[in-house]
């Protein structure tokens, strides 16, 4: 009997995502299939190969080695697929839409000005970007690429840390340098209280008055205009605002930039050039360094 690839592979999908539909969406079909696709592999070997632990599927104790073999085939199929060399012609073929999600002030500020690289490269490639500070889902297939602030622990993943995104302290007014204890602050809601920045400002400025609170930095700079008042904001989006003055000597904590792809898509050409691209275009010493932590 030939090697049940179709099987292996799903099985392996399963153990990743914890159930049948999750990897459903990833692979593309419906649960249906999926069961289906297990059944056929455990009638291959004779043994079954998932076990419900609480609300989760894993791999059976007789599966577990099978499980390791299942992923270290999709890794190097899927590093092959990657490592395929393309000819120009080919390049400039690569056709598709490719959604890139991430927080709005890395999209507006760092990505969506060189959209005309990727145009003059790839004519026929568009770019969706998708604003939210909510992730969307790559195993759900919601997004192709996305532009984390912090690592996931867990998923099926093609994870590549790109560096650091800055923050400065900016102030609103017409009078730099100001003593940051004399101006009213602008803050971030507490969603974010337990990031970086803002364990930063708490420390450095506990005794601030605060009139202003919002969840992103397009806003928390409106809220600004008109009045003497300091934000902490990432460098890019303080730069595009020439309203804005960066206070020299104030170094915030930065926040890590990833960049995620799926590990069966990744290897798709519209996706690979694309992440490429992000990759080359984020990075930029100023908004985001490649320095360490």
């Amino acid at each position: 009997m030939s090697l049940d690839w179709e099987g292996l592979r799903t099985f392996a999908h399963v153990c990743q995502t914890g159930n049948m539909t999750a990897a459903a969406r990833e692979l593309g079909v419906n649960q249906t299939t999926i069961a289906r696709r297990i059944a056929r592999l455990e009638e291959w070997l004779g043994y079954p190969v998932l076990h419900r632990d609480g609300r989760l599927l894993r791999a059976t104790p007789r599966a577990r080695s099978l499980l390791q073999t299942a992923q270290t085939m999709q890794t190097t199929v899927s590093t092959l697929l990657e490592n395929q060399p393309a000819s120009d012609n080919d390049r400039h073929a690569v056709t598709g839409i490719v959604r890139v999600t991430g927080v709005d002030a890395i999209l507006e500020h760092c990505v969506a000005p060189h959209l005309a690289s990727l145009h003059q490269a790839h004519p026929a490639l568009a770019l969706e970007l998708i604003g939210a500070n909510r992730n969307l889902s790559l195993p759900q297939r919601e997004t192709d690429i996305a532009i984390r602030l912090a690592r996931p622990e867990t998923g099926a993943f093609h994870i590549r840390r790109l560096g650091m995104l800055g923050s400065g302290v900016y102030y609103s007014g017409n009078h730099p340098p100001v003593n940051p204890y004399d101006v009213p602050w602008i803050d971030l809601d507490d969603f974010f209280a337990d990031k970086p920045e803002q364990k930063w400002l708490a420390a450095n400025f506990p005794d601030r008055t605060t009139i202003g609170y919002a969840n992103r930095g397009s806003i928390m700079v409106a809220m600004m205009r008109g009045q003497p008042c300091c934000a902490v904001l990432p460098v890019c989006v303080g730069q595009a605002h020439k309203d804005l003055k960066r206070l020299e000597g104030y170094h915030p904590d930065g926040r890590e930039v990833w960049l995620l792809t799926h590990q069966d898509k990744r290897h798709l050409p519209q996706v690979r050039v694309v992440a490429d691209w992000l990759a080359d275009v984020l990075v930029d010493g100023v908004s985001i360094s490649s320095r360490a932590p």
